[in-house]
């Protein structure tokens, strides 16, 4: 599956901030094949040692005498599983660089590999092809393992392999194109939508509503399994009701993460600046509460002689700061520095915003104007609310 787009995250020297600090995505790091990194999460390892026993008892109907054996076999079909779906993300991934689309990552957990692509395909028809690339992949491969199947000796391992490969990848394929969200048939959905209604929205919100659908019917099948009481029925309403959770919990996530979208244009510096004022690092703290009350300012920025921006008062300090001490205090005492990097332009707003706060996370940032002249002050708290849309 691609998965979704996510906030962009903190770099350093170019590089994830998490990578660079020896932190993976939840993951180990396997490899990095055609330069995309590929992680593999202690989930995965989980799902291997649930295919094993469950594949064991299949192994030894099929290999008479094969005793302890078999969950060697199982695991291996399990490894092979997992490469089946490591093939249909770099399917994925192929298609997306033919589009010169940069990719971040590749990550294997329990149920599933996800895609992650820098930025979205630019129309409905490239969306589409790379969507498709990877359930084509595991249909191919299904195809050649039923192949290898009707050609191998009965009794043999190789046939027991050969046989399971052929009917997962099949069934992951054929399951993968039914039109909803996060499937990448659901991606398939969303590009028809957006050809039709020239809006990506509309194809992402609908194809995440059919998600749900999908969902909902998925565990509906597994509930009916599990009513059959039939005893080789309940390994199927298992997996039908962790494959119906999944898909649930991540359609709502690309709701929510299309909500927050949505309030992106309305996120800008400019609207949710504080008024400040400006005072030098060594005046009280005393006084400078006294002239931001005065002032009817939210903030304090110290600047230096020549007026430019140094630091930005911590609201928490001030706060925690009893009033019969801050005569004492330096304003500057209670500030946190500002670098010139770490100035928020009162132009910035949406992504570009939320980019350069991640880059330098803090609570509150100073605002300045396009010549460098402080605006005001930007408090993270602020920037929270606007994106969950919850009243100042």
């Amino acid at each position: 599956m691609v998965a979704p787009e996510e906030p962009p995250a903190e770099k350093q020297n170019g590089r994830p901030a998490a990578a660079s600090r020896g932190i993976t995505y939840g993951g180990l790091l396997i490899g990095r094949p055609f330069g995309v990194p590929i992680y593999i999460s202690a989930s995965w390892l989980l799902f291997v040692a649930f295919i094993t026993v469950q594949f064991a008892p299949v192994v030894a109907s099929a290999v008479p005498g094969i005793g302890a054996a078999r969950f060697v076999v199982a695991a291996a079909f399990g490894v092979f599983l997992g490469v089946s779906v490591l093939a249909h993300e770099v399917a994925h991934c192929v298609v997306a660089r033919r589009f010169r689309i940069p990719i971040e990552r590749i990550s294997l957990s329990f149920l599933a590999g996800h895609s992650t692509l820098a930025r979205e395909p630019e129309t409905p028809a490239r969306s589409a092809a790379v969507a498709v690339a990877g359930p084509a992949t595991n249909l191919v491969i299904g195809a050649c393992a039923f192949f290898a199947y009707t050609r191998l000796p009965d009794g043999s391992i190789a046939l027991v392999l050969a046989a399971g490969l052929a009917w997962s990848n099949l069934l992951v394929g054929v399951y993968n194109l039914l039109p909803g969200l996060p499937l990448d048939g659901g991606q398939l959905l969303r590009a028809a939508l957006w050809r039709v209604t020239r809006n990506p929205r509309t194809g992402t919100v609908g194809a995440a509503w059919a998600g749900r659908v999908i969902a909902a019917c998925t565990a509906a099948l597994g509930l009916y399994l599990v009513s059959t009481r039939r005893s080789d029925a309940q390994f199927s309403a298992l997996w039908a009701m962790l494959i119906a959770a999944m898909l649930w919990v991540s359609s709502t996530q690309v709701l929510r993460q299309q909500a927050l979208r949505d309030r992106l244009p309305g996120i800008s510096a400019r609207a949710l600046s504080r008024s400040s004022i400006s005072v030098l690092a060594d005046l009280p703290l005393a006084e400078a509460v006294r002239r931001a009350q005065e002032a009817h300012a939210q903030g304090i920025v110290i600047v230096d002689g020549d007026g430019r921006p140094t630091g930005v008062v911590r609201e928490a300090a001030v706060t925690a700061m009893p009033a019969p001490r801050r005569p004492w205090v330096s304003t500057g005492s209670v500030a946190r520095h500002v670098s010139t990097g770490e100035l928020i332009n009162s132009s910035w707003s949406g992504e570009e915003l939320l980019a350069r706060l991640q880059l330098a996370a803090a609570s509150e940032y100073v605002v300045v104007d396009p010549a460098g002249a402080v605006y005001g002050v930007l408090a993270a708290a602020d920037v929270a609310r606007a994106l969950s849309g919850s009243p100042a």
